[in-house]
């Protein structure tokens, strides 16, 4: 017994290694990424994929609000969405990093109430709530929002490196995006 427990241990440690392996060269290949970007993909295999998807829903809907406009977001995402795809200090790139930072936000949220994730899951502070007014008992997975935003905060904010105006701005409105999505999760609730 205890050498087959020894055999499991190498195989899984050979298993991780391979697995941090991919990771590296997975995280290397995507242009774009700051060093501290780079650092947490490495670090959190898992959830790169989540980023991306949410970044994608960011311009997605980035494209559907403008789709009428002479600006429509259709160069966002051509080479990446981790890359910084608009220089100018505009009205366009403000809502371009307010929708991306909040399409993370939101993607890892659901993520992890999904349980897609290694390191989160449902938001326990509801877990076990019960409403003696209403009369029902909070019995479902809870969106865990506050995983999503500081989840969102790390990553997409790990890119302003630079200490000047612009980098302030492009702060500020990451946090607009994620303040909008934390107000717009829809809170469902299964009661018993």
């Amino acid at each position: 017994m205890r050498v087959k427990l020894q055999v499991l241990l190498v195989y899984l440690k050979a298993l991780s290694s391979v697995v941090a392996l991919g990771a590296n060269i997975i995280c290397n290949k995507i242009p774009g990424l700051a060093p501290r970007q780079r650092a947490l993909c490495q670090s959190r295999p898992d959830a790169i994929i989540v980023i991306g998807e949410g970044a994608q829903q960011g311009i997605n809907e980035c494209q559907y609000q403008f789709r009428y406009g002479r600006w429509n977001c259709s160069a966002l995402g051509e080479r990446t969405v981790f890359g910084q795809e608009l220089r100018v200090g505009s009205r366009e790139a403000a809502f371009t990093y307010s929708i991306t930072a909040a399409g993370v936000a939101h993607s890892v949220t659901a993520a992890c109430s999904q349980g897609n994730l290694s390191q989160c899951g449902c938001d326990r502070e509801k877990q076990g709530y019960h409403d003696q007014e209403e009369g029902w008992k909070w019995g479902g997975c809870s969106a865990n929002i506050k995983y999503g935003v500081e989840f969102s905060r790390r990553f997409v904010d790990a890119r302003e490196i630079k200490k000047n105006a612009r980098r302030l701005m492009n702060l500020h409105n990451n946090e607009a995006g994620r303040k909008v999505n934390s107000q717009q999760y829809p809170a469902t609730s299964h009661s018993h």
